[in-house]
Protein backbone atom coordinates (compact mmCIF):
# COMPACT_ATOMS: atom_id res chain seq x y z
CA UNK A 1 0.00 0.00 0.00
CA UNK A 2 1.40 3.33 -0.91
CA UNK A 3 1.90 6.26 1.47
CA UNK A 4 -0.52 8.52 -0.38
CA UNK A 5 -3.40 6.10 0.11
CA UNK A 6 -2.63 5.78 3.83
CA UNK A 7 -2.61 9.56 4.25
CA UNK A 8 -5.91 9.94 2.36
CA UNK A 9 -7.58 7.22 4.43
CA UNK A 10 -6.23 8.76 7.65
CA UNK A 11 -7.60 12.21 6.71
CA UNK A 12 -10.97 10.67 5.79
CA UNK A 13 -11.22 8.86 9.14
CA UNK A 14 -10.16 12.00 10.97
CA UNK A 15 -12.77 14.04 9.10
CA UNK A 16 -15.50 11.49 9.96
CA UNK A 17 -14.47 11.55 13.63
CA UNK A 18 -14.59 15.37 13.79
CA UNK A 19 -18.00 15.48 12.07
CA UNK A 20 -19.33 12.86 14.52
CA UNK A 21 -18.11 14.90 17.51
CA UNK A 22 -19.71 18.08 16.15
CA UNK A 23 -23.06 16.34 15.53
CA UNK A 24 -23.04 14.83 19.05
CA UNK A 25 -22.33 18.21 20.67
CA UNK A 26 -25.15 19.86 18.69
CA UNK A 27 -27.67 17.16 19.68
CA UNK A 28 -26.77 17.54 23.38
CA UNK A 29 -27.08 21.35 23.19
CA UNK A 30 -30.51 21.06 21.50
CA UNK A 31 -31.79 18.73 24.23
CA UNK A 32 -30.63 21.08 26.99
CA UNK A 33 -32.10 24.21 25.49
CA UNK A 34 -35.38 22.65 24.38
CA UNK A 35 -38.21 24.66 26.03
CA UNK A 36 -41.61 23.41 27.23
CA UNK A 37 -44.40 24.81 25.09
CA UNK A 38 -47.42 26.58 26.66
CA UNK A 39 -49.62 23.74 25.40
CA UNK A 40 -47.51 21.24 27.34
CA UNK A 41 -47.76 23.39 30.52
CA UNK A 42 -51.57 23.58 30.21
CA UNK A 43 -51.81 19.83 29.67
CA UNK A 44 -49.72 19.25 32.82
CA UNK A 45 -51.97 21.58 34.87
CA UNK A 46 -55.12 19.85 33.63
CA UNK A 47 -53.75 16.42 34.56
CA UNK A 48 -52.70 17.70 38.02
CA UNK A 49 -56.11 19.32 38.60
CA UNK A 50 -57.94 16.14 37.64
CA UNK A 51 -55.75 14.04 39.91
CA UNK A 52 -56.23 16.48 42.80
CA UNK A 53 -60.01 16.52 42.33
CA UNK A 54 -60.15 12.72 42.20
CA UNK A 55 -58.05 12.47 45.37
CA UNK A 56 -60.25 14.97 47.23
CA UNK A 57 -63.43 13.17 46.10
CA UNK A 58 -61.98 9.88 47.31
CA UNK A 59 -61.09 11.43 50.69
CA UNK A 60 -64.55 12.98 51.13
CA UNK A 61 -66.40 9.85 50.12
CA UNK A 62 -64.40 7.56 52.43
CA UNK A 63 -66.74 6.69 55.34
CA UNK A 64 -65.37 7.50 58.79
CA UNK A 65 -65.53 4.40 60.93
CA UNK A 66 -66.32 5.30 64.54
CA UNK A 67 -66.68 2.81 67.34
CA UNK A 68 -69.67 3.75 69.48
CA UNK A 69 -69.26 3.33 73.22
CA UNK A 70 -71.47 0.63 74.70
CA UNK A 71 -72.45 -0.24 78.26
CA UNK A 72 -70.20 -2.89 79.79
CA UNK A 73 -71.56 -5.79 81.84
CA UNK A 74 -69.83 -4.63 85.04
CA UNK A 75 -70.76 -0.95 84.71
CA UNK A 76 -72.64 1.08 87.31
CA UNK A 77 -75.96 2.85 86.84
CA UNK A 78 -76.54 6.08 88.77
CA UNK A 79 -80.09 7.43 89.03
CA UNK A 80 -79.82 11.15 89.79
CA UNK A 81 -83.21 12.31 91.08
CA UNK A 82 -84.00 15.96 91.72
CA UNK A 83 -87.01 16.74 93.94
CA UNK A 84 -88.44 20.21 93.34
CA UNK A 85 -90.46 20.48 96.59
CA UNK A 86 -87.49 20.07 98.95
CA UNK A 87 -84.82 21.09 96.40
CA UNK A 88 -82.76 17.97 97.07
CA UNK A 89 -80.89 15.74 94.64
CA UNK A 90 -80.59 12.07 95.54
CA UNK A 91 -78.11 9.74 93.82
CA UNK A 92 -79.16 6.11 93.73
CA UNK A 93 -76.44 3.60 92.78
CA UNK A 94 -77.73 0.36 91.27
CA UNK A 95 -76.34 -2.59 89.38
CA UNK A 96 -76.68 -2.31 85.64
CA UNK A 97 -79.75 -4.27 84.48
CA UNK A 98 -78.68 -7.04 82.12
CA UNK A 99 -81.06 -5.86 79.39
CA UNK A 100 -79.13 -2.58 79.14
CA UNK A 101 -75.71 -4.19 78.68
CA UNK A 102 -74.16 -3.49 75.26
CA UNK A 103 -76.51 -0.57 74.53
CA UNK A 104 -75.27 2.71 73.04
CA UNK A 105 -76.14 6.09 74.55
CA UNK A 106 -78.88 6.62 71.95
CA UNK A 107 -80.39 3.18 72.61
CA UNK A 108 -80.38 3.83 76.36
CA UNK A 109 -82.07 7.21 75.87
CA UNK A 110 -84.77 5.52 73.76
CA UNK A 111 -85.24 2.93 76.52
CA UNK A 112 -85.72 5.67 79.16
CA UNK A 113 -87.46 8.57 77.36
CA UNK A 114 -88.53 10.22 80.67
CA UNK A 115 -84.93 10.40 81.87
CA UNK A 116 -81.97 12.37 80.49
CA UNK A 117 -78.67 10.60 79.94
CA UNK A 118 -76.18 13.09 81.43
CA UNK A 119 -73.17 10.79 81.77
CA UNK A 120 -72.18 7.86 79.57
CA UNK A 121 -69.12 5.64 79.52
CA UNK A 122 -68.71 1.86 79.36
CA UNK A 123 -67.95 1.82 83.11
CA UNK A 124 -70.53 4.30 84.44
CA UNK A 125 -73.88 5.65 83.24
CA UNK A 126 -75.79 8.52 84.88
CA UNK A 127 -79.42 9.35 84.10
CA UNK A 128 -81.33 12.32 85.49
CA UNK A 129 -84.97 13.07 86.21
CA UNK A 130 -86.93 15.76 88.06
CA UNK A 131 -89.79 14.89 90.40
CA UNK A 132 -92.43 17.33 91.62
CA UNK A 133 -92.30 15.86 95.13
CA UNK A 134 -90.19 15.56 98.28
CA UNK A 135 -87.27 13.17 98.24
CA UNK A 136 -88.58 11.19 101.23
CA UNK A 137 -85.05 10.85 102.61
CA UNK A 138 -85.06 13.46 105.37
CA UNK A 139 -83.55 12.27 108.65
CA UNK A 140 -82.87 13.68 112.09
CA UNK A 141 -80.17 12.42 114.44
CA UNK A 142 -80.79 12.66 118.20
CA UNK A 143 -78.95 11.42 121.25
CA UNK A 144 -80.98 9.17 123.53
CA UNK A 145 -79.57 7.26 126.50
CA UNK A 146 -76.02 8.06 125.30
CA UNK A 147 -76.57 6.55 121.84
CA UNK A 148 -77.34 8.07 118.42
CA UNK A 149 -80.89 7.41 117.23
CA UNK A 150 -81.90 8.09 113.61
CA UNK A 151 -85.44 9.35 112.93
CA UNK A 152 -87.04 9.56 109.52
CA UNK A 153 -89.04 12.75 108.91
CA UNK A 154 -92.24 11.92 107.04
CA UNK A 155 -93.82 14.13 104.39
CA UNK A 156 -96.49 15.29 106.85
CA UNK A 157 -93.78 16.53 109.27
CA UNK A 158 -94.09 13.67 111.75
CA UNK A 159 -91.11 11.48 112.50
CA UNK A 160 -90.60 7.79 113.17
CA UNK A 161 -87.60 5.81 114.39
CA UNK A 162 -85.48 4.71 111.44
CA UNK A 163 -82.53 3.16 113.30
CA UNK A 164 -81.21 2.87 116.85
CA UNK A 165 -77.43 2.77 116.49
CA UNK A 166 -74.78 1.54 118.92
CA UNK A 167 -72.71 4.68 118.33
CA UNK A 168 -71.96 6.26 121.70
CA UNK A 169 -72.37 10.01 122.11
CA UNK A 170 -68.97 10.15 123.85
CA UNK A 171 -67.30 9.95 120.39
CA UNK A 172 -69.08 13.07 119.12
CA UNK A 173 -67.52 16.50 118.95
CA UNK A 174 -68.96 19.12 121.24
CA UNK A 175 -70.63 20.87 118.28
CA UNK A 176 -72.27 17.65 117.01
CA UNK A 177 -73.46 16.81 120.50
CA UNK A 178 -75.03 20.26 120.94
CA UNK A 179 -76.74 19.99 117.52
CA UNK A 180 -78.21 16.59 118.30
CA UNK A 181 -79.47 17.63 121.73
CA UNK A 182 -80.89 20.92 120.45
CA UNK A 183 -83.67 19.62 118.15
CA UNK A 184 -81.53 17.07 116.38
CA UNK A 185 -79.13 17.13 113.41
CA UNK A 186 -81.06 17.13 110.10
CA UNK A 187 -79.67 15.17 107.18
CA UNK A 188 -81.11 14.29 103.79
CA UNK A 189 -80.24 11.33 101.63
CA UNK A 190 -79.33 7.76 102.59
CA UNK A 191 -75.89 8.29 101.12
CA UNK A 192 -75.20 11.32 103.34
CA UNK A 193 -76.70 9.56 106.39
CA UNK A 194 -74.44 6.52 105.98
CA UNK A 195 -71.39 8.74 105.50
CA UNK A 196 -72.09 10.72 108.70
CA UNK A 197 -72.75 7.57 110.76
CA UNK A 198 -69.45 6.12 109.51
CA UNK A 199 -67.66 9.29 110.56
CA UNK A 200 -69.16 9.03 114.06
CA UNK A 201 -68.13 5.39 114.53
Amino acid sequence: MNIKKIIVISFALLAILIISIIITVKVIQNNKTEEVTPEQVKMSEVIEDECTEEYEKAQNSTPVVSIEERIAANSQLILKKYYTVCDHTINEYVEMPSELVNMTKEELQAQYPDWEVIGFSPEKVTIYKEFNDECGEHFRLNVEDGKIVVYKINKDGTQSIYEKTNISSEYLTETDLINMQDGGLEIYGIEELNKILEDFE
